[in-house]
C-alpha cells in the first residue's frame, strides 16, 4: 500500500465573512416546505420565519414577502405535454429560461420540461410577484435566436441552455448586452465570458473522492472505465488528481457497452498491485461491471432439456456447465463519480463498500417528493438545477438594476446554498460544490462524511 497526502483545495482570496445575507427568501426551510436558495454566509444575519432575513436587533431586514402568488393560489401545476411558448408571472424583472421543448429526442424534451417545472416551483416558493419567467424553446430552432428573443423582451439574466454546443452561441448574443448566462452544461470548456455552469462536473466529484482515498492512506490506484467520452474525461481527471496527491495509477482498462464483452476488461487487471479501483460509470453498465469485479462473470444460462423427439433421435445430452470463473478483485475499494448516485446502485451487492462524492441526499429527497406532489411525476436527477437557477436569480435580484446580476455578485466567494448543498461560481465560470462522501452498502447509501456547510469550513 502506498501512502499519499490529500490534494490541496482551491483557494479564493477576498472572502467576505462579514457580509450580510444578500436576499430575502434565503435558507433551505424544509420544515416549512420552502426550498429557496440562500447566500452561504450568515455572520451578520440569520434566517427568520418564512425564510426572511432578520437584522441582528431582531427586526426585519426587508419588508414582508409580497402576498401575491404569480402562479396561482394552488401553487405550480404541471401543464402536461410540451410547454410551448410558456411563461410565468407578470412582474417587471424578466428572467429567461432556455430549454428544449420540441425538436429533440423525447428524453431531452422531457428534461427541458422538468427544468421548467422546477423553475416554476422555485418561483412559487419565493412568493415573488415582481418576476416574470420567460421560457424559450431551444429544441426546434437556434439557441442563439431564443436568447436574442428573450433579451429583446427584457431578460436581465438567462438560465440555460442545457447542452454544451449551445452555450457558446447564447453567450455570444448575451455577453455584449451585459446579460449573464447560467447554463446547465457540465462541459467546463464552454464556461467563462459571462457564462456560468450550474451543473455537476465530474472533476469536482473526482477531486473529493481522491482526497478521501488519500486520507485513508491509499496511494496505488487502478482505473476501469467505459469506452466513451465520459470515461475518457473522468479517467484523465482522476490521473491528474492522483498525481497531485503523490499517488500512482498503476493499471488501466476500458470496457465496451456490451455486457457479454466486459469480463475480459476486468481480467486485464488481474495480478496488478493496487488498493482502490476507480469506475466512472452509471446505470446498468455500472452494476454489471461492478458485479464482475466482485463476483466474476454471471454464469451461463442452463441448457434447455432435451425434447422427446431429440431423445428418440439419440441426441446427446448437453455437457455439464463449466465451473464458475473466479472474481478478480473482490476486496478492493471501489471509487466512483456522481453517476453512482441512483437508488439501484446503492442496493447493488457488487457496489457494496464502494465510495463516491455527491451532494447529500436528504434535501434533494425532500425536493423530489414536493416536485412529484406538484407535478405527478418523479423528477430527473438534474431537475434540481432548474430550481436552484431560478432561486439564484431571485436571490441576486435584490440588488439595484445594473448591479444585481454583476459578475461580482454571481462569483461571491461565500457561495450559495441550494437543493444540492453549497456551491459557488469561480471567475472562469466553472462551479465548486460542497460534496459529501457517500458509501453504497448493498441496501442503500450511507453518508461517510457530511458535505461542508460553508466554503470557509471546507478550507476552500
Amino acid at each position: 500500500m502506498a501512502f499519499a497526502s490529500p490534494l490541496p483545495l482551491n483557494s479564493r482570496s477576498g472572502s467576505r465573512l462579514g457580509r450580510t445575507l444578500k436576499a430575502a427568501f434565503t435558507g433551505l426551510a424544509l420544515t416549512a416546505g420552502l426550498l429557496v436558495l440562500s447566500a452561504c454566509n450568515t455572520v451578520n444575519g440569520v434566517i427568520g420565519d418564512g425564510g426572511q432575513p432578520v437584522a441582528e436587533n431582531g427586526g426585519p431586514a426587508r419588508g414582508p414577502r409580497p402576498n401575491v402568488n404569480p402562479i396561482g393560489p394552488e401553487g405550480p401545476v404541471a401543464t402536461g405535454g410540451p410547454r410551448m411558448g410558456s411563461g410565468v408571472g407578470a412582474g417587471p424583472l424578466k428572467v429567461a429560461l432556455l430549454v428544449p421543448q420540441s425538436g429533440r429526442a423525447r428524453d431531452q424534451v422531457a428534461l427541458g420540461n422538468a427544468l421548467f417545472d422546477a423553475a416554476q416551483m422555485a418561483l412559487f416558493d419565493t412568493g415573488r410577484s415582481d418576476i416574470t419567467l420567460i421560457v424559450k424553446d431551444t429544441g426546434a430552432g437556434s439557441a442563439a435566436n431564443a436568447a436574442q428573443q428573450a433579451i429583446n423582451e427584457g431578460a436581465e439574466i438567462i438560465i440555460g441552455p442545457v447542452f454544451a454546443e449551445e452555450v457558446g452561441a447564447v453567450r455570444a448574443v448575451a455577453a455584449p448586452m451585459g446579460v449573464p448566462v447560467i447554463a446547465f452544461s457540465s462541459d467546463n470548456s464552454v464556461a467563462g465570458g459571462g457564462a456560468y455552469l450550474l451543473s455537476f462536473p465530474p472533476e469536482e466529484e473526482i477531486r473529493a473522492v481522491v482526497n478521501y482515498a488519500a486520507g485513508r492512506g491509499v496511494g496505488l490506484f487502478a482505473v476501469l472505465a467505459p469506452q466513451n467520452a465520459y470515461g475518457r474525461r473522468a479517467s484523465n481527471a482522476f490521473a491528474r488528481d492522483v498525481a497531485s496527491i503523490g499517488g500512482s495509477v498503476v493499471a488501466e482498462s476500458t470496457y465496451p457497452a456490451a455486457k457479454e464483452a466486459m469480463y475480459p476488461s476486468v481480467m486485464r487487471l488481474d495480478g496488478k498491485d493496487f488498493d482502490a479501483l476507480f469506475i466512472p460509470d452509471g446505470g446498468a453498465n455500472l452494476r454489471d461491471i461492478a458485479g464482475m469485479v466482485r463476483f466474476g462473470p454471471p454464469p451461463p444460462p442452463p441448457p434447455a432439456p432435451l425434447t422427446d423427439e431429440q431423445i428418440a433421435a439419440g441426441v446427446a445430452p448437453p455437457p455439464p456447465p463449466p465451473p464458475p470463473v473466479r472474481a478478480v478483485l473482490p476486496e478492493h475499494i471501489l471509487l466512483g463519480t456522481g453517476l453512482w448516485d441512483e437508488a439501484a446502485n446503492g442496493a447493488s451487492g457488487g457496489l457494496a463498500r464502494g465510495v463516491f462524492a455527491a451532494p447529500e441526499p436528504s434535501a434533494r429527497q425532500s425536493f423530489s417528493a414536493r416536485f412529484e406532489s406538484a407535478y405527478g411525476y418523479r423528477p430527473p436527477r438534474v431537475a434540481s438545477l432548474g430550481y436552484d437557477a431560478l432561486s439564484l436569480a431571485a436571490t441576486l435580484s435584490s440588488d439595484l438594476p445594473g448591479q444585481r446580476f454583476s459578475a461580482a455578485a454571481i462569483t461571491d466567494p461565500n457561495g450559495f446554498n441550494g437543493v444540492d448543498g453549497i456551491f459557488r461560481f469561480l471567475r472562469d465560470g466553472t462551479i465548486q460544490r460542497g460534496l459529501a462522501i457517500i458509501e453504497a452498502n448493498g441496501s442503500g447509501f450511507s453518508v461517510l462524511r457530511p458535505a461542508p456547510r460553508t466554503f470557509q469550513a471546507a478550507g476552500y
